[in-house]
Order: structure tokens, then sequence, then C-alpha cells
């Protein structure tokens, strides 16, 4: 497995119209510091507080591509090499499941996940840890801000990591297709095998585009 990856900064983003905090169905917090209602629907920017050894079960964004940021490290991320660009054909149904590739994210690292392909993270370490997360667009057809809001619930605090109530857990598969996505209830509903490398299929991180993305957002700040 290589160990050699480029560092990414991530530039400091002033906050747009404030968003009341999440606990998502998966139990992670989310906080939304940009959202398309402010930047003309080009990107949805949320830092999440995950507690240990949690995360969202694989699944598959029909609507967004998306960047995952560790500024710590402390996760793992998964994805798959195929695509499954039908939202009615999935792993284990109506397709062969995925075997997936477990990759352990280092301080600073950016990976880049392209929609219609398998993929979810955990936190593997005993603290809360921290991951930033990029999905574009985020228009009123392809934002996954009401899956979060209406499957999830508003807390008061990023500290307030309970365990998702029984609803939520529910609502993290059953209100998921209705935002484009494909959402397992447990690792293995769409996986075969887990493969522990870092592949040479591995999407590049295209750091350049999400830097294009953030542009008017930086420029403002400068």
């Amino acid at each position: 497995m290589s160990t050699d990856f480029e560092v990414f900064d991530f530039p400091e983003l002033k906050p747009g119209p404030e968003k009341p905090l999440v606990l998502g169905p998966a139990g992670e917090v989310f906080d939304f510091v940009q959202t398309g209602e402010s930047n003309g629907g080009k990107y949805l920017f949320s830092k999440l507080t995950v507690p240990p050894h949690v995360g969202p079960p694989p699944h598959i964004h029909h609507r967004t591509d998306e960047w995952f940021y560790a500024p710590n490290g402390g996760f793992s991320i998964f994805m798959g090499s195929n695509e499954f660009p039908d939202i009615d054909v999935t792993p284990g149904d109506g397709a062969a499941k995925e075997t997936v590739t477990m990759l352990p994210m280092r301080p600073k690292e950016l990976l880049f996940v392209p929609r219609d392909y398998v993929h979810g993270f955990v936190n593997t370490t005993s603290v809360n840890q921290e991951m930033w997360l990029v999905w574009t667009p985020d228009t009123p057809e392809s934002s996954i801000l009401p899956y979060f809001m209406n499957a999830g619930k508003v807390v008061t605090n990023k500290e307030e990591l309970t365990e998702p109530d029984f609803l939520s857990r529910i609502r993290l598969v059953s209100k998921a297709r209705d935002y484009g996505i494909n959402q397992s209830a447990d690792f293995w509903d769409f996986v075969q095998n887990v493969v522990e490398d870092r592949p040479e299929w591995l999407p590049a991180d295209r750091r350049s585009t999400l830097l294009k993305l953030m542009h008017d957002e930086i420029e403002a700040q400068s």
C-alpha cells in the first residue's frame, strides 16, 4: 500500500445562514457551514462530530459527488470500484455485491467519491473525531440536507452524541431514496468482501475542482 499523499489545507470558509445542528440517523452530529442556499447551489459543506466506531453503513449517492476530509485522521473510508447508476439496481438486489477497499485516512487527507459508487466511513478511534464533508451540487433537486433534517433530529450542541432513536434508524433507510440515495441497513447488505489496500483505481482527490467550487466564498474573506 502506498504511503504517499499530498496534504490538503482546507480553506477557512465563513458560515452561511445558520442551520441547526443535526444528530444524523447514523449517529454523527452535522454542523452545516455552507449550503446551496447561500452559494448558488454549488455545494453543501458540513463539519461532523463522529463518536468512536460510528459511521454510516455502505450507501450510494445518485445525485451528488462527495469529498471526505479528515483534519486529524482517525477514520477509515470504504468504497467500491464499480458504478451503480440505476437507483433500482443495487449490490445484492439486481447486481452482484461489491468488494470494497478500506482506506485509513491520514490527517489532512482529502478523498473524493463520485456519485453512483458504494462508500461509507467509520471512526476507528476511541474518541470523538471530526470529518468534513462536501457534496456537490446542492440545488433543490439534488440537496441531501433535507434528508438529514427529516431522518435525524435537531440538537443544541456538538457534544450531544446520543444514540439515534429507533425512528431515526428506520428513516436512515426508508427516506434515503427520496433524496437519490440507496442506503443499506447493514454493512454486508451491499458488500461481499473487504480489501485493506490502497488500489490503483482510487479516484484522484480533485482538489482543484473543490477549490474552484469554493472560490467565491474564499475570495470574499481575503
